[in-house]
């Protein structure tokens, strides 16, 4: 009886040893049952990276990522999961039923993409033609390590040389036709022709289309051709550059979307590779859900011209009832990304997106920059256009404004304040300060720091992994924080690596109040340990951590006096939060 798909990939899993697989990509330490290292999927110097040998599972404590084999090939080698699979069974030699893994019916067009691309970028190199082609290059300031990172090619001006060459390898007129790379009237032409050829990829970074652009002084020719929707291109479902990206937007959480792919690699060039351009559309939901997979958070960094403003408060109006954290790296009037990493350098233009606004002050600024502060009309205007932008925000974040608003119109604030409560449907009160929500021990943090103490008694290594995360000691109970010190304190003094601390005579070396406690809560005979507990008691403390800052900032808070420190403060105090509630996971604890 032949073997089914599932039982094949059981099969294929179970004769894969994933600590070596893994061991290829990023050293592995034997820790407890499990093996610890630094997390291939994003830069840490702690490791937080485990994987299981007797689950064949790999988990990432920091990241999230987790995974079986195959889940790990396909991430680290960019593989379909059937590519993935067939590396696994040469791995294991095993052999496969090809009508078990049938291929992707798209994969010959995939190909014949790769074969466009090579010929283009022949074309480019190689001709006299191409030598034009690449001046231009050259003057827009990419050199050729950076042309070829981004597989820049050049389509001939030749009607049908790209059809030519594609028969030559037999490839079908009617592929070629199905994929927009020709056309056919009363002949076979080439779609692309005399264009520098920039190939599009998918988040996998298979060729899935192209767009060519023109690089001469001819007014009536289109600046850019994309290829027409095919079987392997829709411009609402592709995003330039993602699949070089990802890796770096899930690195520094964020993407910065440009208009056009010449400002995605200038920025390239200038060391800011998380870099994502549209086809020339807004973003459409499949987009979104491109980007959300990566990052929570998108700066948009769009020409200063009108086109380029205007682009702006559209992306702004279309993603403010998503769950993106919205910022904007704002050109100076008339510059776009390009021109600006040219005139004021590379490190000038980083600081600029790392120091974008946010989407509402954008606005207002934008708001402001329409109005004539001398016309009654106009501060009317600007002044229901900020109360609209404002109405539904934190206090802090209208108390930020409404102190905006009388700077910049001369106005006193009491005045704007009224008018502000006049129009506006939700409470406002200006001296109202920021909720300090009682801070509430969870029992979960009393268990956990019983639960700890059990480990660290149990292992010296259970001792350094906890110091390596915690510099600092935040405790419910002033006992256990005592009875973690004192064992620390054994371990430092004790050099040999497989020193053990017997639990009857740590207990002894107690004081009195120290040993109530140690009876009444360890017992080292029936605790039940699991190294995947410990490391949910990690994160458990990392969120006590956290909310013992909370609870730090809030009080800061209430000391300020300066309104912009206050919304500075805020920002930090809503990361926090937005921590805190979404940055569990499920985990097997007893703790909770």
């Amino acid at each position: 009886m032949a073997e089914t798909k599932d039982t094949l990939t059981d099969k294929i899993l179970s004769a894969t040893d994933i600590v070596e697989l893994i061991s290829e990509v990023t050293p592995l330490e034997k820790k407890g049952k499990n093996h610890m290292g630094l997390c291939p999927f994003h830069q840490e110097n702690t490791p937080s990276f485990s994987v299981s040998e007797d689950k064949q599972l790999y988990h990432c404590f920091s990241c999230k990522a987790s995974g079986n084999a195959i889940t790990f090939v396909k991430e680290t080698k960019n593989m379909e999961s059937r590519d993935a699979i067939k590396y696994l069974a040469d791995r294991a030699n095993i052999t496969l039923d090809d009508n078990q893994f049938k291929a992707d019916p798209l994969q010959k067009y995939y190909d014949i993409n790769a074969e466009a691309e090579a010929f283009y970028k022949v074309y480019l190199h190689h001709t006299k033609s191409g030598q034009k082609a690449l001046e231009y290059l050259y003057g827009r300031e990419l050199d050729l390590t950076t042309i070829e990172h981004f597989g820049i090619g050049l389509a001939p001006a030749q009607s049908d040389a790209l059809y030519q060459a594609m028969r030559k390898k037999e490839i079908l007129k009617s592929d070629l036709l199905d994929l927009g790379l020709i056309g056919e009237n009363e002949s076979v032409y080439d779609v692309f022709r005399n264009r520098i050829m920039f190939p599009l990829h998918d988040e996998k970074m298979r060729v899935v289309g192209f767009s060519g652009r023109t690089f001469t002084d001819d007014a009536k020719t289109a600046k850019y051709v994309n290829s027409t929707s095919t079987a392997t291109f829709e411009k609402s479902k592709v995003l330039y550059n993602l699949g070089r990206a990802r890796k770096t937007i899930r690195e520094k959480n964020r993407a910065v979307l440009f208009e056009g792919f010449m400002d995605v690699i200038k920025a390239h060039t200038a060391g800011l590779e998380e870099g994502i351009a549209t086809m020339g559309t807004a973003l459409t939901k499949e987009h979104i859900k491109l980007i959300r997979r990566h990052t929570d958070t998108l700066v948009l960094c769009f020409d200063g011209d009108d086109a380029g403003l205007e682009a702006t408060r559209s992306m702004i109006h279309d993603l403010k009832n998503t769950s993106l954290a919205l910022y904007v790296a704002k050109m100076p009037y008339k510059k776009d990304p390009d021109d600006y990493i040219s005139e004021y350098g590379k490190d000038r233009f980083n600081r600029l997106v790392d120091e974008a606004m946010s989407a509402d002050e954008f606005l207002y600024e934008d708001f402001l920059a329409a109005a004539d502060t001398d016309k009654l009309t106009d501060i009317e205007r600007f002044k229901k256009q900020v109360f609209n932008l404002i109405e539904r925000k934190s206090n802090v974040e209208q108390v930020y404004f409404l102190n905006k608003l009388a700077e910049d119109l001369n106005l006193p604030y009491e005045s704007l304040e009224l008018d502000f409560k006049t129009v506006s449907k939700t409470t406002f009160k200006s001296s109202k300060r920021f909720p300090a929500k009682s801070f509430h021990i969870a029992d979960k943090f009393v268990k956990t720091e019983i639960g700890l103490i059990h480990y660290f008694l149990k292992d010296r290594y259970y001792s350094r992994k906890f110091r390596s995360e915690f510099e600092d000691f935040t405790y419910v109970s002033k006992v256990a924080l005592e009875i973690q010190l004192e064992i620390f304190e054994i371990y430092d003094l004790q050099e040999k690596s497989n020193f053990c601390i017997v639990p009857e005579i740590f207990r002894n070396k107690l004081s009195e109040t120290q040993r109530a406690f140690f009876d009444k809560h360890i017992d080292m005979a029936s605790y039940p340990f699991n190294d995947e507990e410990f490391e949910d008691m990690l994160l458990i403390m990392n969120e006590f951590q956290k909310r013992s800052k909370l609870k730090s900032l809030r009080e800061q808070f209430e000391k300020l006096e300066s309104d912009e420190e206050k919304i500075k403060l805020k920002y930090e105090i809503d990361r926090l939060n937005r921590e805190v509630k979404h940055g569990k996971r499920k985990n097997n604890s007893r703790v909770n």
